[in-house]
């Protein structure tokens, strides 16, 4: 159920009560999604509720102010295991971290 959006909520809940799901993540943040991968890579059908917009959580860079993007906490993503970024593949899936210089502290794009 990766990058599906519904339109409306009554969509929302039609979609999640059809299908029969052997386990639901609750948070799209970068903790969820993890556990939901290994979910899914285990075999499991696992959907993702997140109530924002964006899903990601702490490693999401958002545009608050037009023109300027900031990152929510972005910078605890190295504090994640090099074995989960091997092991789910998230380099060739499109994961870039930067690390942070004394000049750009927050920024991520």
């Amino acid at each position: 159920m990766w990058r599906r959006s519904f339109s409306s909520s009554a969509s929302a809940t039609r979609t999640l009560k059809e299908k029969k799901w052997d386990a639901l993540v609750i948070g799209g943040g970068h903790n969820g999604l993890t556990a939901a991968a290994y979910l899914a890579r285990g075999g499991l059908t696992v959907a993702v509720l997140e109530r924002r917009h964006v899903i990601g959580g702490a490693a999401v860079t958002e545009e608050l102010i037009p023109g300027f993007k900031f990152s929510r906490c972005s910078y605890l993503q190295s504090l994640l295991r090099p074995s989960i970024i091997r092991e789910l593949e998230l380099t060739r899936r499109g994961l870039k971290l930067f690390k942070a210089t004394s000049d750009v502290l927050y920024t991520m794009y």
